[in-house]
């Protein structure tokens, strides 16, 4: 069968357009790529990029989810296609994100998994360096608490303290200095933060997608909480998956020297890749995302699968009102 990829698509001022069954990008009258439609599954475009009107039918049609994203990587949102939705399945979830003993529960055990997944990622990278085992000590520490928690509040507060302890030690394991001291964001303050930031949306906007499939709401959540223009279940999921996919993924980016301080551009609203760097860390990034994964010991899948798996799980807890079970990555 063949493999499906990411399109992605930075050269502005470019159209992007349908002839019979391939998908083209033009500029200026010049091919820049012809590929048959057959072999996408996501498209993302990166600020100014037309999209012909036929193309958005078909890929539509197609069952293709094509994703905006400004040139700097800010999630704006997608075309997607209309899938059969339950209207009581929301219904459902909305009255789920009211039951505040089922959104503790729920939120609970996502931390859990969020803290297992970055104690299993230093793990892993400990056996290179062993700077982290302080650091793994004490995320084992504050996870232990977590069974103790009566209120939502200690939740958060037990989530940023492993937060703040987790990424000191991902700025141990970087062999090079690249002026990390921490998680920044809007805007990212350094080359690991820029790289971070953009593995988190692209990771967020095919979660999206998949919970849409699924016939459930991306904007109504339990861990975070719902404001206007926010995913609140989108950014749920990513949670449990930010280590395992995005962070190892940069981690080894920056270690194995893909990418130095002169791959990135500084402006007063960040710092972001260069276009040329840009697109390497997406071909890398598409790659990463069909990287084998052990799903609990039972089956071999890939970063898609896995969260089309997770979302499907979610929605089976949403109906049932049991407990959900992330998505937890075994250091073997």
């Amino acid at each position: 069968m063949q493999k499906r990829i990411n399109l992605f698509v930075t050269e502005q001022e470019s159209i992007l357009g349908v002839e019979g069954n391939r998908i083209y990008i033009r500029k200026e009258k010049n091919n820049l790529l012809d590929i048959p439609i057959l072999n996408i599954r996501q498209i993302v475009l990166f600020g100014n990029i037309t999209v012909t009107p036929r193309a958005i039918t078909r890929l539509l049609n197609d069952g293709v989810f094509i994703t905006y994203l400004t040139t700097n990587g800010k999630f704006l949102g997608q075309i997607l296609p209309a899938e059969h939705s339950d209207c009581n399945i929301i219904k459902l979830q909305v009255k789920r994100a009211d039951d505040n003993a089922f959104r503790f529960r729920i939120s609970r055990d996502i931390i859990d998994a969020k803290i297992n997944n970055s104690i299993s990622h230093l793990l892993q990278r400990r056996r290179i360096k062993s700077e982290a085992d302080e650091l793994i000590a004490e995320l084992k520490k504050n996870q232990s608490r977590l069974s103790q928690c009566t209120k939502f509040d200690e939740l958060m507060g037990i989530e940023g303290i492993c937060a703040k302890i987790y990424f000191s030690g991902l700025k141990r394991l970087l062999i090079k200095d690249f002026g990390f001291k921490g998680r920044t964001k809007h805007p990212p303050e350094d080359p690991v933060n820029a790289a971070l930031s953009l593995s988190y949306t692209l990771l967020y906007s095919i979660i999206f997608s998949m919970l849409h499939i699924h016939g459930l709401n991306p904007y109504i959540g339990f861990l975070h909480e719902t404001k206007y223009g926010h995913a609140a279940l989108a950014s749920d999921l990513l949670e449990e998956f930010r280590a395992y996919v995005c962070d190892k993924f940069v981690l080894k980016c920056f270690n194995q020297n893909m990418f130095d301080a002169n791959s990135f551009t500084r402006t007063e609203k960040g710092v972001f890749f260069k276009d040329d760097k840009l697109k390497l860390f997406l071909k890398n990034w598409a790659e990463n995302l069909d990287n084998e994964i052990n799903y609990n010991n039972s089956f071999k899948t890939n970063v898609y699968r896995l969260i089309d798996i997770q979302s499907e799980n979610i929605k089976k807890s949403i109906l049932s009102g049991e407990d959900y079970k992330p998505f937890i990555f075994e250091d073997v």
